[in-house]
């Protein structure tokens, strides 16, 4: 019998993607397959703990091909052996091609092959993997022996987070190599010769490795577990370009050809509540901020977890957030946006950022709308609707290539959209108000340069708050069965280099 998956039991994680090496100061470069020896900038041991590297936490990095299939066993990186050390690259076990990732105790045997209080040992089918896909990926990896932490990430995507409760060095100083092994393996016997786990990593590289030795990471990409309303939608398509098959010596051949190369960008929606809790905080600064260049928007991955299986959103950006304010109900805010790829059947780490407790939602209990030219502008009295929306409009840059329409025999190899910029930013909205004797002054006008200031929430400083500058709104009259009306229809002509400092949430 069938298990079918429903939108109810669907757990929503949302994982932002930052630069793991922002902040960040490289210790060391070492180019493919180059031996990399224990005396090395970032592989030294000493008494002296101002250079003892291999107990202390370190990160590496480096751009490579990561291939859709393997044939045989190979090394992405490896250093140290028998006593301590590292092994990370692929393992065929039975036919199947896992992600193999090793560090620690490097005693070798069998029974040595799990995870265990001085070892990390993680295996994932590459299947659960979709960044491998044939094309150049940024893979990176953190040791923190004084936390007992080993990590694993491709492009800023964590794939690995194990602890152990004595993980004391990851190497105990045997040579090894970015992208080949060399000399004794952890785990896998000692000596030199034909060992497969030596085996040269197949995928071209694409840098140096980089080594960043004794500093703390201030991302790490973990994922955190988001409420969702049920009605959460995601899909994505491919192009498919058909092509004449008729000529004047085949007349018959009346039916067209498919071309399917690309896939088209994926296409989701969602709406959170807003919870004192804070757990939407993260989502409205992914909706409102800049990254770094001060012009174009944040990514994340968004993983929507069933009981059956896991689907990845990967490099997901907001167009739409529309910030539902209505009589009765509590906050929410909805979230429209575009991804890079939409996979199934994807791993997701087990380790998530802790939540809270409680789950208390944002109650809309204050509402205060102040519009006019001065500053502070008046109060508005007698509102009985707001709706505010920011439209982020996303340009997906031209893509896929005359090799990869080659390459493209099937979902994981076809061209998928990489690059985005973000054209044009809208933030607008409509007040609308009774009239009465006391505020008509507006009806059937408009002005420029206009402040607005929008509290909503439990309180004067809690939920959403709205405060900006140099708007423009249109004021209509209406007339109900009973009552006259007036709306503003309004949207921000100002340009702060961070949104972020005008659309605030504040959960507590």
């Amino acid at each position: 019998m069938a298990n079918y998956n429903f939108l109810h039991q669907a757990e929503v994680y949302l994982s932002a993607n930052k630069d793991l090496a922002s902040g960040l100061t490289v210790s060391a470069t070492y180019a493919p397959h180059f031996e990399i020896g224990s005396t090395a900038t970032g592989f030294q041991s000493s008494s002296d703990p101002a250079i003892e590297e291999r107990s202390k936490q370190v990160l590496m990095t480096g751009e490579v091909v990561l291939p859709s299939s393997f044939s045989d066993t190979q090394c992405l990186f490896e250093h140290g052996g028998t006593g301590q050390g590292t092994w990370i690259g692929v393992t065929l076990d039975s036919g199947v091609a896992n992600f193999h990732f090793r560090s620690g105790n490097g005693d070798t045997g069998i029974e040595n092959q799990v995870q265990g209080t001085t070892r990390i040992y993680k295996k994932i089918p590459i299947s659960q993997i979709p960044e491998f896909d044939g094309k150049m990926h940024t893979v990176a990896w953190e040791f923190d022996p004084p936390n007992n932490i080993a990590k694993f990430w491709i492009d800023n995507r964590l794939i690995i987070s194990e602890t152990i409760s004595n993980y004391s060095m990851w190497s105990g100083g045997d040579d090894g190599a970015w992208l080949k092994g060399y000399d004794s393996i952890a785990g896998f016997g000692g000596g030199s010769g034909g060992d497969p786990y030596r085996t040269v990593w197949s995928g071209a590289s694409g840098s140096d490795l980089r080594v960043y030795t004794k500093q703390a990471l201030t991302n790490t990409n973990t994922p955190l577990r988001i409420d969702v309303e049920p009605g959460i939608r995601f899909s994505q398509t491919f192009t498919d370009r058909a092509y004449r098959q008729r000529t004047l010596h085949t007349l018959n051949k009346l039916h067209e050809a498919s071309n399917v190369v690309k896939a088209n960008t994926a296409n989701f929606s969602l709406t959170m509540p807003a919870l004192e809790e804070n757990d939407l905080l993260e989502m409205v600064n992914l909706l409102v901020d800049y990254d770094s260049s001060g012009f174009n928007l944040r990514n994340y991955d968004l993983y929507i977890k069933f009981p059956n299986e896991t689907y990845l959103l990967k490099k997901c950006v907001s167009t739409n957030g529309t910030f539902m304010i209505e009589k009765l109900e509590n906050l929410k805010l909805e979230i429209q946006g575009q991804a890079s790829k939409l996979s199934k059947d994807v791993y997701l780490p087990p380790v998530q950022v802790a939540r809270s407790a409680t789950r208390t939602f944002q109650k809309l209990d204050y509402v205060s709308v102040q519009v006019g030219d001065t500053n502070p502008p008046p109060t508005l009295s007698n509102v009985f609707n707001i709706s505010i929306e920011l439209q982020n409009s996303i340009g997906w840059l031209p893509y896929g290539t005359v090799n990869e329409a080659i390459n493209a025999t099937n979902a994981s190899t076809s061209s998928y959209p990489s690059n985005y910029t973000l054209n044009k930013r809208t933030l607008s909205g409509s007040i609308s108000q009774y009239i009465t004797d006391e505020n008509d002054s507006n009806a059937q006008d408009w002005k420029t340069g206009v402040n607005i200031i929008i509290k909503v929430g439990r309180d004067a400083s809690t939920g959403f708050q709205f405060n900006l500058s140099n708007c423009t709104f249109t004021n209509r009259a209406a007339a109900t069965e009973t009552l006259i009306t007036q709306s503003y229809d309004w949207r921000m002509n100002d340009n702060p280099a961070d949104l972020g400092t005008k659309i605030t949430f504040n959960a507590q």
